[in-house]
């Protein structure tokens, strides 16, 4: 199995936001949604699965504040009237990649993990400052500027961790 190695560092939140470009609110709505549920869904798996405390606490975390920044979405996108639902699921990608975590254990599913939650708040924070600094629709533009600094704060336990 092919699987990607733990990045012990990558680029910085302040990096990945000012090379950010701006999404289509239709792409901003649909991507964070899934990204969102898909930081979820993995990091319930990782609590069932790791043995690793480290990896345990920052799975709890991740449950804990996207859980939050679920509820804190679905009233933005209430208010903001865009009249865009949000696919349900996470998508075949993401999906592919759970299936691959739920195949693993131990050390591996740990380094797995680690990755796919460094990739997935790198993407997270390109997608949340493009659309805080150029989103056109006023109310999901102030959520992602609330909501950047804790995925930012994210990436960096992401990249803590992977050091560890």
């Amino acid at each position: 199995m092919n699987m990607p190695a733990a990045p012990s560092a990558g680029p910085t939140p302040t990096a990945i936001a000012a090379a950010a470009t701006v999404p289509s609110t239709k792409a901003f709505v649909e991507t964070a949604a899934a990204a969102n549920q898909f930081e979820i869904s993995s990091s319930q798996l990782a609590i069932k699965t790791s043995k690793n405390k480290k990896v345990v606490e920052f799975a709890k975390h991740m449950v804990k504040d996207h859980t939050e920044i679920g509820k804190n979405f679905v009233a933005a996108l209430g208010k903001a009237n865009t009249g865009i639902t949000p696919p349900a699921g996470i998508g075949s990608e993401l999906d592919a990649i759970m299936t691959r975590l739920k195949s693993e254990s131990g050390a591996a599913f740990d380094a797995d993990y680690i990755a796919v939650q460094t990739k997935a708040h790198q993407d997270a924070v390109g997608l949340f400052a493009g659309y805080a600094k150029g989103g056109d629709n006023p109310v999901l533009q102030e959520f992602a500027k609330k909501t950047l600094p804790v995925i930012e704060m994210h990436l960096r336990m992401c990249y803590a961790l992977a050091t560890k």
